[in-house]
C-alpha cells in the first residue's frame, strides 16, 4: 500500500504577508501533511497547509475524525478514494445523473463515480468544510474493472460531480505512475498529479519533480514515505 495508510507528514508551507507593501513572501519549506483515519487516535502539530482524507479507505465510506484533523490546518485540502467495483454496482445509480440501460458499462461506471464524488461532497458539507484542494485518489488497493476505458469513465464521472462543486481548477489526480497506467491505461488528462514515487528519500521526492507526469499535467506534489507518508510540493505555495 503505497500510502501505508498510516501518514504523517510534519511539514508546513508558510505564506507571510509582508507588512505595508501587500508582497507575499514563501519560505523555502514545502513539506505537506497527509492525514486521514489511520491517524485518528494522534495528536496532529499545528500546520499552514494540510491533505486529509475524507473516506475511511473505500468509496462511500466517512473517515469518522476528518473535522478532527482538518481543523489542524489554515488551509486544508482533502483527497477522495476512487472506485469502480463492476456492473451489479453501476447499476444501483442507473437513472443519475445519466439515465444509462442496465448493460450500458460506460455510462453505468459514470454514474457510479459521479455518485461516489456526491457522496463526498455532502459529507463535507454537512460538516462545514471548504477544502482548498481536492484530489482524486487512484490505487489499487480499492476495485477496480478490467477495462481501464469503463475506469477512466468512472473517474470522469467523480471528477465532474467534484469540478462542479469545487471548480476544475482545484482538483487533481493522485497515484503511482504504475498504478495509474495500470488503471487508466495511461490516461493523459491534462490535471494536476501528486505522485506517489515509493522512495524514503526526501532527494528522490524533490527530483521525482521533474520526472514525466503520469495526468500529462503538473506534478504538484510528490510523496516519499521515511516512515510515515510526507510530501514535497513541487510548485509553492501550495
Amino acid at each position: 500500500n503505497m500510502r501505508s495508510y498510516i501518514t504523517l507528514a510534519v511539514i508546513i508551507v508558510f505564506v507571510f504577508i509582508a507588512a505595508g507593501n501587500g508582497k507575499q513572501n514563501i519560505a523555502s519549506n514545502r513539506l505537506v501533511s497527509d492525514v486521514s483515519w489511520p491517524n485518528c487516535t494522534l495528536t496532529l502539530p499545528l500546520g499552514e497547509t494540510g491533505i486529509v482524507g475524507i473516506n475511511y479507505g473505500k468509496v462511500f465510506t466517512a473517515n469518522p475524525c476528518l473535522t478532527k484533523e482538518i481543523l489542524n490546518y489554515r488551509v486544508p485540502s482533502v483527497y477522495v478514494n476512487t472506485a469502480y467495483p463492476g456492473i451489479s454496482y453501476g447499476q444501483k445509480f442507473q437513472h443519475s445523473p445519466r439515465n444509462c440501460s442496465a448493460n450500458d458499462t460506460s455510462c453505468l461506471a459514470y454514474n457510479y463515480g459521479y455518485n461516489a464524488g456526491l457522496y463526498d461532497i455532502n459529507h463535507t458539507l454537512r460538516l462545514g468544510i471548504v477544502a482548498n484542494r481536492w484530489w482524486l485518489d487512484v490505487e489499487t488497493d480499492n476495485s477496480w474493472d478490467n477495462n481501464v476505458q469503463v475506469n477512466r469513465k468512472a473517474l470522469e464521472g467523480t471528477l465532474d460531480a467534484i469540478n462542479r462543486f469545487a471548480g476544475s481548477d482545484r482538483t487533481g489526480f493522485y497515484s503511482s505512475p504504475s498504478q495509474w497506467n495500470l488503471l487508466t491505461g495511461n490516461w493523459r488528462n491534462g490535471y494536476p498529479a501528486w505522485m506517489a514515487t515509493g522512495s524514503t528519500d526526501e532527494a528522490a521526492a524533490i527530483k521525482a519533480c521533474s520526472d514525466k507526469s503520469f495526468t500529462g499535467g503538473p506534478i504538484v506534489l510528490t510523496q516519499f514515505t521515511p516512515s510515515l507518508d510526507q510530501n514535497y510540493a513541487c510548485i509553492g505555495p501550495f
